[in-house]
């Protein structure tokens, strides 16, 4: 007698899969290391989740009326306290909720491998499973690790259907349970939908424990609503569910997107899926026979041998539901697939068959999948787009730059954050709330509770914050990409742009919006710092030749787009210029700021000694091939050409130094339809 050469496959790919699976827990727990001590945000929102624990820390109210001072995430609350409760202890930053969120993923790991090895399957199954959960990290936007509510809720909902799994004939089991998943609620109502699958699935595993189960969700869950609805005169409820329900739902995520990302991300595993289902059902649906009363009988004793099969087939599609119904909410984000991954995961851990040539065909698609994740990351947008022709353009190979900080990030976030924590500026940061807190100061609402709030909160707390910019309180206004239409006209005359910081010297994060990982099309705006109105300071042996400051040309003479008079503040569309010696600066674009417009503009005739210096500061927007800033002579020739800077709206400085004694004239001109030049601050020494 041989050995069945199909088993010997089966344990080499098993030992394969489970080498991948430990890589992959590997590579994830060397990236958290890596990720944890990010000194600012990993994802935009962290700091909004940290601006609630500390309000639970100092006893504030954690769904306050909503004001300038503070609107919470459409979040129920348990993460926050959570965090809230550890910052006595720990002190609250952003590693504390980013570790709280690793310990998290090691409970699910654990819950994973519980709930497949229940079901009497080999610990590399279980292994594989926990594997496969891991592996779902970038498709999910590198969301596991961050100081938000996602890992925190998953860990309690699985723990809790394991228990539940387990609860046949044991009360105390189906009591744990319900206590977990209505923490799970408690910690991101998303759990809402797995409550009411759970329900579905313990008629099959526990049907007489089940009534425990949901009296005590019931108790936790409706009873904690109505207490703290009262205590918070009704704006929990209508934070986490009327404000959440008012998002627009986005019915293309839901009926297609969703879908095409998890094949387009998990080939493999789709195969595998719809195998394993034919597989098990085979006899019945894949040949379409007619069941007689005893191939029916049959079915059912084969569905009770796999109770936990059957409730787990049930929890993950609830965890696709799940996935399907949070991405398709207003402003998602990919983490909403958590759930599904999970879920996913466990099913494929409990479907695998332990008979040779089974197990083999089973463990050949998981090692495929494994090793595809770990090479590719699956960027689905070219095909959303252009639809399938486009598949070559929506896979892009594994890039650790794109998730792990790099040291020159590092640094620049190290910098900014020593910056806030030693000067002590009063920050008003919309994206960045936490900022404020950093640099000494009690925080304020970010751009998304004000995007969260009904439109006539919206409208009386951003004339607030108007009224706090008009009166100067900020020593810096951060802003992501270009400020609101709602704040400029307060910010107009009153703050100038004095850093833009682009390309790799953005702090970004590193998941999620901003961030280039996960990103088709880059996020290419600048980080913007505006400060007061200041005039430059001119050195005490430069005379200033023109600074148009009081608001004339000062004696330049202009053409075309250049206007009669300098411009200021905003124009039109056009980002304000960083590093303006004041609040006027000539530009060809005009006072409305239109590009199309074209000019020149000649200041001079400035005398100069054999030996002196004349300096300037030019900016551009736009495109530049027609756009020139000459030093002419009197006679008109060019005695020097002006480099133009390479950043984008930021004003650099130029200098020339004179050969001979001459007077010599400014020359700057515009005769590109798709570009301006600006400048600003004239001296001579």
């Amino acid at each position: 007698m041989t050995d069945d050469p199909w088993t010997a496959r089966a344990a080499l790919l098993g030992r394969v899969a489970a080498g991948l699976s430990i890589l992959w827990i590997a590579a994830l727990a060397v990236v958290f290391a890596l990720r944890v001590g990010f000194p600012l945000e990993l994802e935009w929102m962290e700091g909004g989740v940290l601006h609630q624990a500390r309000r639970f820390m100092h006893g504030e109210p954690i769904y306050p009326a909503p004001s300038e001072a503070f609107v919470p995430f459409l979040y129920t609350p348990l993460f926050a306290i959570t965090l809230g409760a550890l910052g006595h202890v720990f002190g609250l930053d952003f590693a504390l909720g980013r570790v709280v969120s690793i310990l998290c993923w090691v409970a699910i790991g654990l819950a994973l491998r519980r709930a497949v090895a229940r079901e009497g399957k080999s610990p590399v199954h279980a292994l594989v499973t926990v594997g496969l959960w891991c592996s779902g990290y970038v498709f999910a936007f590198r969301w596991i690790d961050l100081a938000r509510p996602d890992t925190m809720f998953l860990a309690l909902a699985l723990w809790a259907l394991v228990l539940l799994r387990e609860a046949w004939g044991d009360w105390r089991k189906a009591a744990a349970a319900g206590v977990l998943m209505a923490l799970a609620f408690w910690t991101k109502q998303t759990a809402a939908v797995l409550i009411l699958a759970s329900g579905i699935g313990g008629l099959v595993v526990a049907p007489r424990q089940l009534w425990i189960y949901v009296v005590v969700i019931a108790a936790i869950d409706g009873g904690g609503m109505l207490l703290f609805d009262a205590r918070t005169d009704g704006r929990l409820w209508n934070y986490v569910f009327e404000l959440h329900q008012a998002h627009a739902f986005n019915d293309e995520r839901f009926t297609r997107k969703t879908w095409g990302m998890f094949l387009h991300a998990a080939p493999w595993l789709t195969v595998l899926v719809v195998w394993l289902t034919a597989r098990f059902l085979g006899p019945w649906v894949l040949r379409k026979r007619k069941l007689a009363s005893r191939e029916d009988a049959a079915l059912r004793a084969r569905l009770a041998a796999h109770r936990g099969l059957l409730f787990w087939t049930v929890m993950a599609l609830a965890g696709a539901l799940v996935s399907a119904l949070g991405y398709s909410t207003q402003w998602a984000e990919p983490n909403a697939f958590l759930p599904g991954v999970a879920l996913a995961a466990v099913w494929i851990g409990v479907a695998l068959p332990r008979e040779g040539r089974a197990e083999a065909v089973a463990l050949g698609f998981v090692v495929a999948q494994l090793g595809f994740s770990l090479l590719v990351e699956p960027r689905y947008q070219p095909i959303q787009s252009r639809g399938w022709s486009a598949i070559g353009e929506s896979y892009g190979w594994q890039d650790p730059a794109r998730t792990v900080p790099s040291a020159s990030a590092r640094a620049a976030a190290a910098e900014l954050r020593g910056h806030l924590e030693r000067d002590r500026p009063e920050v008003l940061a919309l994206h960045r709330p936490w900022w404020s807190i950093l640099a000494g100061g009690e925080g304020h609402v970010g751009s998304m509770g004000l995007s969260d709030v009904a439109p006539e909160d919206r409208k009386r707390i951003e004339s607030a914050i108007a009224a706090e910019v008009k009166a100067l309180r900020y020593d810096e206004i951060w802003f992501e990409g270009e400020p609101p239409a709602w704040l400029r006209p307060s910010l107009r005359g009153r703050y100038q742009v004095a850093e833009r910081r682009q390309g790799d010297a953005r702090v970004r994060p590193m998941s999620g919006w901003m961030s280039e990982a996960g990103m088709v099309t880059a996020y290419t705006a600048d980080q913007i710092r505006m400060e007061p109105v200041r005039r430059a300071v001119v050195p005490a042996t430069w005379r200033v030749v023109a600074d148009f400051e009081d608001g004339t040309v000062q004696g330049t003479v202009v053409h075309g787009g250049f206007g009669r008079r300098p411009v200021g503040g905003f124009t039109g569309d056009l980002p304000q210029p960083a590093g303006a010696g004041g609040a006027f600066w000539l530009s060809s674009a005009g006072a409305t700021g239109r590009v199309e417009e074209r000019g020149d503009a000649s200041l001079g005739p400035v005398a100069l000694a054999a030996g002196s210096t004349i300096v300037g500061h030019v900016a551009v927007i736009g495109a530049r091939a027609k756009l020139s800033v000459a030093i002419v002579d009197a006679a008109g020739t060019e005695l020097a050409a002006i480099a133009l800077p390479d950043a984008e709206a930021v004003f650099t400085e130029f200098t020339w130094t004179a050969p001979t004694a001459a007077e010599i004239t400014l020359r700057v001109r515009d005769d590109d339809p798709a570009g301006a030049v600006l400048l600003d601050d004239v001296w001579v020494q």
